[in-house]
């Protein structure tokens, strides 16, 4: 009579090896799913403090946006100031944009003072650089008018709540 032993130790073998590629095919199923784009990189570590970026970006581009359109009476007469060209517009448009992404800066993890009003404040002046780039994208100096007096607003209420002295 033959012995099942030998029949046994190759059928646990197989199973052992059979469990071990269903363990290692999960393990990279999790890694790199089907179709999915590679794993993000991480985020860099914020470099500039907030009063760093609100030195070097957002005084500047909010003084663009306000600057861009004004009206100057002297005794010369009266003055129009606006974007008079594609070059001026797109100037306007990338000071809108930085102001923009200085807003999600200040809002990241280690700049945010408050996960509250800080971040509230923070979108405002998302949003209204966001109101002045549609404000370029149109052509329109009334709108970017508008838009100066918006982003004004989102600077004044959060330097009223935040502005150290």
């Amino acid at each position: 009579m033959r012995s099942s032993v030998p029949l046994f130790v190759v059928s646990a073998l197989l199973f052992v090896f059979g469990l071990g590629f269903v363990v290692v095919g999960a393990g990279e199923a999790k890694r790199a799913p089907a179709g999915a784009a590679a794993p993000a990189t991480p985020a860099a570590a914020p470099l500039a403090s907030t009063a760093q970026i609100m030195s070097a970006i957002v005084a500047p581009t909010s003084n663009a946006i306000f600057q861009s359109v004004q009206t100057n009476v002297t005794i010369k007469g009266t003055e129009e100031i606006f974007p008079k060209d594609d070059a001026e517009w797109a100037a306007l448009g990338a000071q809108a944009a930085a102001l923009a992404e200085a807003g999600a800066l200040i809002m990241t993890p280690g700049r945010a003072i408050d996960q509250a009003d800080w971040i509230k404040m923070s979108q405002a002046m998302i949003d209204a650089a966001k109101q002045t780039l549609k404000a370029v994208e149109k052509k329109d100096p009334e709108a970017v008018l508008e838009s100066g007096e918006t982003v004004n607003t989102s600077c004044d209420s959060c330097h009223e709540r935040y502005r150290r002295q």
